[in-house]
């Protein structure tokens, strides 16, 4: 971790040179932003964050867990910016976001990377017919088993419109992908 956060605080991004890139798996990094990006996980990168590395391999990101105020939930960052900025809206946390992602939101070869893969995974697993798709297959599964009464009845014990909380999360997934295509679309 130490030579990974040297590397890249040390790296200069104007030369084609890196050497923080001899230390992570750079497609795990790219894939864990876009995820905790897409479902707006604030606890994302400074509290639920797991990192893992085989021995003789490179530091990995992952997995990805606990979005309880993800998808548009947390009220921290902006709709229009990226979670990975939390520290710029919340300057007194007991935990804050590591430096090492606005560093790599400065790099033209992680936004490269991130491009490239978000094209990728906008045209499959992550296309809106296939996001949307998602939301009303598990939708009606949940309602079907009578899963949704049963965690109201245990958890919040008070009545929830739960087509307008499905309805607010297709609402907020399609807005936060139109917003990450145009934004990355610049890079």
């Amino acid at each position: 971790l130490t030579d990974f956060e040297t590397a890249l605080i040390s790296d200069n991004f104007a030369s084609a040179q890196r050497t923080y890139t001899n230390y992570i798996d750079l497609n795990s990094f790219v894939d864990f932003f876009i995820i905790n990006e897409i479902t707006g996980n604030v606890d994302g990168y400074r509290l639920s964050t797991y990192l893992h590395k085989d021995r003789g391999e490179k530091l990995k990101m992952g997995p990805i867990w606990d979005l309880n105020i993800g998808y548009n939930r947390q009220g921290r960052v902006p709709f229009n910016d990226w979670i990975a900025n939390y520290n710029t809206y919340v300057q007194q946390d007991a935990w804050m976001v590591p430096f090492w992602w606005p560093r790599l939101l400065q790099d033209p070869v992680f936004k490269t990377a991130l491009k490239s893969r978000w094209q990728e995974v906008r045209a499959g697993s992550l296309s809106n017919n296939q996001v949307l798709g998602l939301i009303d297959s598990t939708s009606k599964y949940l309602q079907d088993n009578g899963a949704i009464q049963r965690n109201f009845n245990k958890w919040i014990g008070i009545p929830v419109d739960y087509p307008l909380a499905v309805s607010e999360l297709r609402a907020y997934l399609v807005n936060r992908l139109k917003w990450m295509d145009q934004t990355i679309g610049t890079y």
